[in-house]
């Protein structure tokens, strides 16, 4: 369903999906439906299709907010699958000063282990 005007695909446009990290990432991946009606409710928007969890959390991590990141690396942590694009931005973000040391410690070693587990081609 194309919504007119959508601007989901532009940066920071899934920040109304945030509170969805404060879920466990596999009770979100499991009820995707119901965690989204909880937030339709509340703020009276029609909701996308389809919801891309990856572009939310890009939006925590890449946003200026603390608690965002951290719930965003919480999700990572929990097994929200990596690809090698996503690994490159969590080592970028590392390499910045923007996120918290703890948070840019933990995305780096999270990045480190895909690459260890990511079969080599």
């Amino acid at each position: 369903m194309e919504i007119p005007g959508n601007k989901m695909t532009q940066p920071f446009s899934y920040v109304w999906l945030l509170p969805l990290l404060e879920q466990p990432y596999q009770a979100v991946v499991n009820s995707q439906d119901r965690y989204l009606a909880g937030l339709v409710n509340r703020i009276e928007a029609p909701v996308p299709e389809p919801i891309a969890l990856r572009e939310l959390l890009l939006t925590a991590l890449e946003s200026d907010s603390a608690y965002w990141a951290q719930c965003a690396t919480r999700w990572l942590e929990d097994g929200f699958p990596l690809d090698p694009a996503l690994r490159d931005t969590l080592l970028r973000l590392a390499s910045q000063k923007k996120l918290a040391q703890s948070v840019r410690h933990r995305l780096v070693i999270l990045a480190r282990r895909w690459q260890r587990l990511e079969p080599q081609g």
